[in-house]
């Protein structure tokens, strides 16, 4: 009878130090922006390129329903395009990369499962949960492609390397801090509504008008805008000054998502 409840115990033993080994293995897989998720809120402007032909973000493979964003707690999922607006991507918690981004919409650059961008465990270590990607949204990239990545506006614009803008935070990889870190100092409320991001158009809080770039990408808390070419050689100049002439306009904002 001893040995039959050594053997128990052993056995027992082994299962929960396995269960651990695996426990630890998937969260130290998951980067720290995925599994311990923070509220953040900033846009940036992305337009992707595969051999001439523009991704259309507002097609359904890629929007979401608008997130409820005036709120400390980050909302389901961490990036969004939604409300039909092009190019204007969401990012709601902190700490993503532009590597997690294109795995998130189907282009897998940082490893791990292709369906899943790791697990989720803000609500306690032992109620992880995963978080799938929206879908493989991107289209099949050809065979000798390689990838060009430029960041700017209409008025200039510089080339960056692929693998900073797939490996780094994306406040990094464009230089520019969101306002929501900047404004640490201010209260609760001045933070979540100073600036609002609304930017989903046909939406105006009745209060400003006419107002210049410069004061719509501070009100919408614009880090940057990218433009991502899959083909086998550099653009042209003119196909990149092409793009960032092509940047969708901002609008005014409400706090929103």
């Amino acid at each position: 009878m001893k040995k039959i409840l050594a053997g128990f115990g052993i056995g027992l033993a082994t299962l929960v130090l396995m269960g651990g080994a695996v426990y630890g293995a998937v969260y130290v897989s998951t980067p720290e922006s995925i599994r311990n998720p923070t509220f953040e809120h900033y846009h940036f402007r992305t337009q992707i390129s595969v051999n001439g032909s523009p991704v259309n973000f507002t097609s359904e493979a890629f929007q979401s329903a608008t997130p409820q964003a005036c709120s400390s707690v980050p909302p389901e999922t961490p990036i969004h395009y939604h409300d039909g607006v092009d190019q204007l991507t969401h990012i709601h918690w902190n700490g993503i990369t532009g590597g997690q981004y294109l795995k998130y919409f189907g282009w897998n650059m940082i490893g791990g499962s292709d369906d899943s961008m790791g697990y989720v465990y803000s609500d306690g270590p032992l109620a992880m949960k995963q978080l799938p990607i929206h879908g493989n949204s991107l289209p099949t990239v050809p065979e000798g492609s390689n990838y060009y990545v430029y960041a700017g506006d209409e008025s200039s614009y510089e080339q960056k390397d692929w693998n900073n803008f797939i490996s780094q935070n994306l406040e990094d990889f464009f230089g520019k801090q969101s306002k929501l870190k900047q404004n640490q100092e201010t209260s609760f409320l001045e933070r979540l509504f100073f600036p609002s991001a609304y930017a989903h158009g046909g939406v105006d809080d009745g209060e400003h008008h006419n107002l210049d770039d410069a004061k719509l990408q501070e009100i919408n808390n614009l880090i940057g805008n990218v433009v991502i070419f899959v083909q086998p050689g550099e653009p042209s100049e003119a196909e990149i000054v092409e793009k960032f002439n092509n940047l969708v306009p901002l609008e005014n904002s409400i706090c929103g998502g």
